[in-house]
């Protein structure tokens, strides 16, 4: 039953993502597709986590972010595929609200685990993505596409450890996010500073730091006493 859950949430994202193509209203065709590109790597990426990451906060991230397109997908034209996007997105929830994810997600954290700062810090800079194609609906501007590559360049390079990344989210991204938010309207400008703020203060934890500079895993040599 995980595995199918699982499948359900790819095609959720999927689905959204063809309405998005095929249908863009009522965001422009240039939002749009940023807003489809996020959400689906987003949701592969949580199916993914599902089936391999098994922890327990992938259940709660994917609720979240089944129920934000399942919103979403009620704005707009209601044709074939917001309709299917609406009832997958059901079924979705149905499914991770069920009983059979008992044994099959971990109870408690993993060992090696990097923490939850770590983790939301990579999924919230790649989630610039999206979430520029949201704050500005009547089209993106150049402060824009430079704010989505770069939640894509510094997410990836997060992830592989890069102490690079981890400077460039404390400082070049709320920078970055700041400027694209003067080129918004007003719920955009919000959206993006309020992001802006959360990545900075994710950033700045020790857990996150601790996840690209990790403690040393053997202890230095004693010391000989003098005689």
């Amino acid at each position: 039953m995980p595995f199918l859950v699982a499948g359900l949430v790819a095609a959720t994202g999927l689905s959204w993502t063809i309405r998005l193509v095929v249908s863009p209203d009522p965001w422009a065709a240039d939002s749009a597709l940023a807003i489809a590109i996020g959400t689906l790597c987003l949701n592969v990426g949580t199916m993914t986590a599902l089936l391999l990451g098994r922890g327990r906060w992938t259940r709660y991230f994917a609720i979240g972010l089944i129920t934000v397109e399942l919103l979403l997908a009620t704005v707009g034209n209601l044709n074939s595929w917001a309709l299917a996007a609406i009832v997958l997105s059901a079924a979705s929830l149905i499914g991770l609200g069920g009983p059979w994810f008992k044994g099959w997600l971990r109870e408690r954290p993993a060992a090696n685990s990097p923490g939850v700062g770590p983790i939301a810090l990579v999924i919230g800079s790649f989630g610039v993505v999206p979430l520029v194609g949201l704050a500005a609906p009547q089209g993106l501007e150049p402060a824009h596409g430079a704010a989505g590559a770069a939640g894509i360049l510094l997410s990836w390079g997060y992830a592989k450890g890069g102490h690079w990344a981890l400077w460039a989210l404390r400082v070049a991204m709320p920078a970055v996010l700041a400027v694209a938010a003067l080129a918004s309207p007003t719920g955009g400008t919000i959206l993006l500073l309020t992001t802006a703020v959360g990545l900075g203060y994710l950033a700045w934890l020790k857990d996150s730091r601790l996840a690209v500079d990790p403690l040393p895993t053997t202890l230095p040599a004693p010391r000989a006493r003098r005689t």
